[in-house]
């Protein structure tokens, strides 16, 4: 067991500013999914009863000895009180486990896309502003009365703040006070990923000029939302604009451009960005050195290469990850600990800048003994 000198928070701020830590430190990102089967629910019962799910991850944190971060405090939505920003959160329907044909009690839920904005919105975003397109549109957005809406964004804010509070009065930091889409991110979801894809080729300079018009609108979202939560980090969603979906010149102009100036932003306020970056950015990891230096974390999710991450950000940003969901579900314990040593090895070389991660979220079904090993890693082995 390796001698600890430092608390939770010490050692995962070191990472992050590449300096000196006793350990590696670990932090899962965790939602109620794997903690709720832990402690004998069903994963319909702890989406549904969040303050139960919630309590199923503090369990499961003291069931395994506890880790060193939160990425996210729970399973709240960090939504500031305003209507127009909590329109930001539909993406289409959601399948809930137990309630839909094909999904079990033990499913994660499932989001179907649909084309919530048409071509001719980007016009109207342009002219505008996202706040100012929803005030417009707002009935084509939500069926409930906007005072409906804006308590329930005060529920979640309160409630993401007691979450992040739990956390902080057992000394383990929460790493995102807020959380945002980039644009690129934003109307690939909104718009759904192929009409999305073809507007970027057949109508490049409409799409540009809503990103144009919403991107400031989105960031100052996020601040407002890390302030009132009084965590002092922001996730950025991050999955779509990296090079498993399309070529570098669609990135540098749709979506490295207002990824760069939103995360400039936020370091400008002493917010750390948690980059969420799921599929793989394996030739965009370049680009990450024109970010700011030691405030941000390059999280993966086991796609991307993360050693050639390393082999580039190592002296810039923190990098994060990560644990396939397969090793965790379906690996063996020595398996998860070969991969975990290794990670710790060699992402960890040089006793810093590396924050040992799940792969995205563990999943609902990863066995509680390999989710174990994978805690206890750090806590036994040091880089070597």
């Amino acid at each position: 067991m390796i001698k600890e000198t430092m608390t939770p928070k010490e050692r995962t701020m070191a990472a992050i500013k590449l300096e000196p830590y006793d350990r590696v430190p670990v932090a899962p990102l965790m939602d109620v999914m794997f903690p709720s089967r832990h402690k004998g629910m069903t994963v319909a019962e702890g989406i549904a009863h969040p303050s139960k799910g919630f309590q199923a991850i503090v369990d499961t944190f003291d069931d395994v000895g506890g880790w060193d971060a939160m990425i996210l405090p729970g399973y709240s939505v960090p939504v500031p009180p305003h209507v127009e920003a909590v329109l930001q959160a539909g993406i289409g329907d959601t399948r809930k486990p137990g309630k839909e044909p094909g999904l079990d009690i033990n499913s994660p839920p499932q989001f179907i896309e649909k084309e919530l904005l048409t071509v001719d919105d980007y016009d109207d975003i342009a002219n505008l502003g996202w706040a100012g397109f929803c005030k417009k549109h707002y009935s084509r957005f939500s069926p409930v009365d906007p005072e409906f809406l804006l308590a329930w964004a005060k529920r979640q804010i309160e409630r993401y703040k007691h979450e992040g509070e739990v956390w902080a009065a057992r000394g383990i930091p929460s790493l995102a006070g807020a959380m945002v889409m980039s644009p690129l991110m934003f109307f690939s979801t909104r718009r759904s990923l192929v009409p999305f894809t073809q507007d970027l080729y057949r109508c490049p300079d409409k799409v540009q000029a809503a990103m144009d018009a919403m991107v400031d609108e989105l960031t100052q979202y996020a601040i407002e939302a890390a302030r009132i939560t009084g965590i002092p980090g922001v996730e950025l969603i991050l999955e779509r604009g990296g090079c498993f979906y399309y070529p570098l010149k669609i990135f540098e102009r749709f979506e490295f451009r207002y990824m760069k100036k939103m995360i400039e932003a936020f370091a400008a306020e002493g917010l750390i960005t948690v980059m969420h970056f799921d599929q793989d950015w394996t030739l965009n990891l370049p680009y990450l050195l024109d970010l700011p230096r030691k405030m941000c974390i390059c999280e993966l999710d086991s796609t991307t290469d993360i050693f050639k991450a390393k082999e580039i950000l190592k002296d810039h940003m923190c990098i994060m990850g990560d644990v396939p969901a397969s090793l965790s579900s379906i690996g063996t314990p020595q398996e998860m600990q070969d991969y975990c040593e290794r990670l710790i090895d060699h992402i960890g070389k040089g006793k810093t800048g590396f924050i040992l991660s799940t792969g995205c979220t563990i999943p609902s079904d990863a066995k509680f003994e390999n989710f174990q090993v994978m805690i206890n890693s750090v806590k036994e082995h040091a880089p070597q």
